[in-house]
Parts: structure tokens; sequence; C-alpha cells
């Protein structure tokens, strides 16, 4: 599917007429051209990457890539996810854009032509909604204005998000040195003490060692109670990054063993940690302080500005599903930042009201669950931190 149209003539407050442009909207093939584009927008996105489309299909999903041309000129451009909706006996889909779209000097005209083609392709697919999750959070001045012009396009904000709306960032442009400095003081004193007690962080280089990391993940997923895709599928993710060399998978070793690992992949000139494992034992070498420094030295390497760790609790308080992610990862300096909560175009109201009915009572079940585990080990952490200062005067005294 392709068509062009023409925009009138839009004028602003001040009855001035603004740039006329003719806009054609189609789907892309060209991965340079794509992700050249991406690369150069503020709210470009690993998830809206061409190699992060390509694994979706992997996984069956089906891609459409539209882009909005002015003439030659890449302005905008949303990647769509199409899937099933997942309710026995019913044979719709839904289509989902995962921080997209993206488009050029905040047009709304782009905007708005992007998402008429998507609903074309969602009457092609009999979808019940189409979902964005556009990369755009509270770090940005213009937020509002943008969800303003996703309703008046006649979406309606959904807070339940199928990526984590809180993430945790950090500035790495000042020097490692510097980063390391602004740690809190017993992250900084771990980081030295795992290199003192001869942590190695490595590159996985072999099928041997990606066994090992996807060995460690599934370790980590069974005791935090979380998804995780294939081994294949990991393996993929490795293979399509491998031409540009913007993905590592870190292995943290002590005496020989794999303890922990991480997946970093690089777009632009943002880092994301995809993926992160640690085993329950030899926590004392502290491992995981250490790969995350490397890990933020790798993204430098790269010439990124910034890292993100990703998901944070949405509510910031104890008890809150992955709090004690976020009090390890706030140790390293950053700040929060808030997604735009998820715009939904429904089409077919029948269907949908009652998807989302179960999708919050499962999440709301979920919450209740996962509680009194995330309670209980938030007062683990508060007995372990208040011994700290003797444990240090201790360590110390001996050195």
């Amino acid at each position: 599917m392709s068509f062009s149209r023409k925009s009138k003539d839009v004028r602003t407050a001040s009855d001035r007429p603004q740039k006329i442009m003719s806009i054609t909207i189609q789907e892309i093939f060209d991965r340079e051209q794509w992700n050249s584009f991406l690369t150069r927008q503020p709210r470009g996105h690993l998830l809206q990457s061409y190699e992060w489309g390509e694994l979706n299909k992997y996984l069956g999903v089906r891609i459409y890539r539209l882009g909005a041309l002015d003439g030659e000129r890449l302005v905008g451009a949303m990647q769509l996810a199409v899937t099933s909706v997942p309710v026995p006996g019913l044979h719709f889909n839904w289509l989902y854009s995962a921080r997209g779209p993206a488009v050029e000097d905040q047009d709304t005209y782009v905007l708005a032509q992007l998402v008429e083609y998507a609903h074309e392709v969602a009457r092609q697919e009999r979808a019940v909604v189409l979902r964005l999750e556009p990369n755009i959070a509270d770090d940005d001045p213009d937020m509002d204005r943008w969800l303003a012009s996703y309703h008046k396009l006649g979406f309606r904000s959904n807070q339940n998000s199928i990526h984590g709306r809180r993430a945790w960032v950090l500035d790495i442009r000042p020097s490692s040195e510097e980063l390391l400095a602004d740690f809190r003081p017993t992250w900084r004193r771990n980081v030295r003490i795992a290199e003192r007690k001869g942590v190695v962080i490595r590159e996985a280089t072999s099928e041997a060692d990606l066994d090992a990391y996807y060995e460690l993940l599934k370790i980590t997923s069974e005791r935090d109670d979380f998804f995780i895709h294939s081994k294949d599928f990991h393996k993929e993710a490795v293979r399509q990054f491998a031409d540009t060399g913007d993905l590592v998978v870190y292995l943290a070793e002590h005496e020989g063993e794999a303890i922990a690992a991480k997946m970093l992949v690089r777009f632009g000139d943002w880092c994301w940690e995809m993926f992160g494992a640690s085993v329950a034992v030899k926590r004392e070498v502290k491992a995981t302080f250490l790969l995350q420094y490397r890990s933020m030295q790798w993204a430098q390497s790269r010439g990124c500005s910034s890292f993100d760790f990703r998901t944070i609790p949405q509510v910031l308080e104890p008890g809150e599903e992955m709090w004690g992610v976020y009090e390890f990862k706030r140790g390293f300096g950053g700040f929060s930042r808030l997604n735009m909560a998820t715009q939904d175009y429904v089409y077919r109201p029948l269907v949908y009201r009652p998807w989302c009915g179960v999708v919050e009572m499962r999440r709301k079940w979920r919450h209740r669950q996962r509680r009194p585990v995330e309670l209980a080990r938030a007062a683990r952490r508060m007995g372990v931190q208040e011994q700290e200062p003797h444990r240090n005067q201790e360590i110390a005294s001996v050195e």
C-alpha cells in the first residue's frame, strides 16, 4: 500500500502560512535509510530499529515499516508489529509500535499521515486496536503538546503499558573516572572489591559463552519470576548486530565460573542494557558492580552519551516489583525517566474493553502476589545496609 497526500495551507496562531508538504507514505525496506533517520532523531529508539523489527519477524510477528517521505527525504517512521489478540476463539489482531513513531521537527502533520496509513493496515489486518508507545518522556518539554496531538487524532491514554514506562538513565558524557566518583560510596567501594578479588569481565565470543550467558538468564528468570525468550532468540539478536559491532554480551567470572552477565546494544548515541542476569552465590565478590561499570565504559567507547538501564517501578516505593533492581541502578547515579502513557486507537470496542479488563485483572493479581516478596526483599536489604558500615570499618582496619 502507498499513497501521497498534499497538505492544506496550515496557519499558525499569527496567521502566517507554514510549509506545504506533499507526503508519501510507503513501506521502507532499506536498512540504512531506516536506521539513519531514526538515529538522527531525538525520539528515535532501539525498539524501532530495523534490526529489532527483524527480531520480531524471527518470532513470527509480521512487521510494517512505514516511512513518511517528503520527496525522497524520510521525515517520519513508524515500525508496526502485528500480533494476534490473546483471547481464545477470537481471530483478531492488534497493531503495536514500541517506542514509535518518530517524526522530524515535531511535525504533527507527518504524524497524522503515518497514523492514517496505519488505519489502512489495521483494516487489512482486522485489528482491534492501534497501540503506540512513543519515545516521549517527562524530560521532553513538549510531552504535553504531543499528548494533546495524539488525543486530537482520536487516541486515548492507556495506563497499562507493554514496555515499562519508567526507566533509569545516566548521562555518560563525563569520563569514566568522573562517573565512578559519582557512584554511591558503597557502590564505588564494591567496584574496587570486585577488582581486588579477581573478578574478570570479558566479552562472550563463542557458542559456549552464549550458552553460559543464557544459563545465567534462566536462573535469574526462575528466581525472579519473569519471562525470557528462547536461547535461539538471543543468538539471533547477536547475529543481527554482528556486522555493526553494536551489541556485546559480557560475562563476569570469578575463578573461571560465570556468575553474572549482560547484553548491551548501542543505537545512535544511546546504549540500552537489554538483559541482565546473576546467580545468588559469591555475592561477596561484588561482580555485578564491576560488570555494571565495565558496561558503562563499553558504551562510552562506542560514542554513546546516554546509558539506559531500562525498566524500574512506575511507582517508586518499596513493595513494587523491581524495587530492588531500582535501588541497585540508582546507586550508579542518573535520573528517572517516565515515558508518556500508551496511546490506543480503538477499532473494535466490544473486543477491546473486555480484553483490557482481563489485562487489568491479571496485573492486579500479579501485584498482590509479588508485593509480599518484594517487601521481604526490601527488609533484608535494609538489614544488610545497616550492617554495611560495620563491615567497612572491619575492612579498613585490616587494610
